[in-house]
């Protein structure tokens, strides 16, 4: 009877002894593909006139995904890029784009 107990204790996590942490870890092997990865080396590949680059990049995740992550990535940019210029999103979007400011007299009087 007495054996019960002790086996119980070596059942319950509280019980049980620590893993040697001398020893590291094995490093896990990775589950698929990091959208934003995917997303950031689609981008740059593009940016740098590397089809076979893009390509590769596009092939890692869906194109939901991927559509996702460009967008994220889009709009953190124009976000950093609009606070460096101390201006307005828009304005650095289209500024980007080529665009012509709207002005916002133009802009009240469209609809």
């Amino acid at each position: 009877m007495a054996r019960v107990p002790e086996r119980l204790r070596r059942l319950l996590p509280s019980g049980r002894k620590a893993p040697d942490s001398s020893a590291p870890a094995p490093p896990r092997p990775r589950q698929g593909h990091n959208l934003f990865e995917a997303a950031a080396e689609y981008v740059a590949a593009c940016a740098e006139d590397d089809p076979a680059r893009a390509e590769e990049a596009a092939s890692r995740v869906s194109p939901g995904m991927l559509s996702f992550g460009i967008n994220e990535l889009a709009c953190r940019a124009l976000i950093t890029l609009a606070r460096e210029r101390n201006q307005s999103p828009s304005t650095v979007a289209r500024s980007l784009l080529g665009l012509r400011d709207q002005s916002p007299a133009r802009r009240a009087g469209d609809g």
